[in-house]
Formats: structure tokens, C-alpha cells, sequence
């Protein structure tokens, strides 16, 4: 069961990345949940689909996001179509800056078989 939920949030994580990389938001959007939830931001009390698809389009249309990149630290629970897990990740922009989060992600499996994000919580950010 391990192994599988981290096969599971490895492939998620790697999907991520590259619709990022190549700036597609199409494929972005496709791994997150009408239903998704951010919490955990400073100042913001969260953020759903709509304020992450609007976040997202700026970065990729004016080019301001470089790459992200993820190390899978804890797989926490795997239940039936749900899966839970923390990671660092580190998003890079094309100005130098850098920002690491630690956070928690609970992965849904949906109707159509595709696993999205459902919730984040944002534990920990730092800048460099």
C-alpha cells in the first residue's frame, strides 16, 4: 500500500511540474479540483479553483514562473479514493527569487478515475 500511494503522489507531483515547466494551464488545471481548498497563507483565508486558475494564468502568460519542483517527504493516510501526503515544494521564479513551502496535500481519486487535488495546507514558507 505504500509503495502504491507513493507511486500515486510521485506521478501527481511529476504532472505538476512539467504542465508548469511548459506552461500549460490547461493540463495544470486538470490535476485540481473544482472543489479544491488552500489554506494556510498568510493573510489570505483560502483559496479555491477559481483564485488558483487566475493565480496560475498571470504566472504562466507573463512568464513569471521558472519551474516547480517537489521532494515527497510523508505519506500520512491512504484510504479508498483518498490520499494524503507532505511535501517541500520549491517554486522558482525567472527573477531569482525562491520560495519553499512545506505542505500537506490531500489527493482525491474523482469520478473519472483521475486523481486532483482536493486541499492544501500550507505549513511552513520561506524565501531565499
Amino acid at each position: 500500500m505504500q509503495r502504491e500511494a507513493e507511486k500515486i503522489a510521485r506521478q501527481w507531483l511529476d504532472e505538476l511540474a512539467f504542465s508548469a515547466a511548459t506552461w500549460d494551464l490547461r493540463a495544470h488545471m486538470g490535476l485540481v479540483s473544482h472543489q479544491v481548498e488552500v489554506t494556510g497563507i498568510p493573510n489570505v483565508e483560502s483559496i479555491g479553483y477559481t483564485g488558483w486558475k487566475v493565480r496560475r494564468k498571470n504566472e504562466f502568460e507573463k512568464k513569471l514562473l521558472h519551474s516547480l519542483s517537489y521532494r515527497l517527504h510523508d505519506i500520512l493516510s491512504k484510504e479508498d479514493g483518498q490520499l494524503r501526503f507532505t511535501v517541500e515544494e520549491t517554486m522558482r521564479a525567472f527573477n531569482g527569487k525562491v520560495v519553499i513551502i512545506n505542505k500537506e496535500i490531500t489527493l482525491q481519486r474523482e469520478g473519472d478515475g483521475k486523481w486532483r487535488v482536493r486541499r492544501e495546507h500550507f505549513e511552513r514558507i520561506r524565501t531565499r
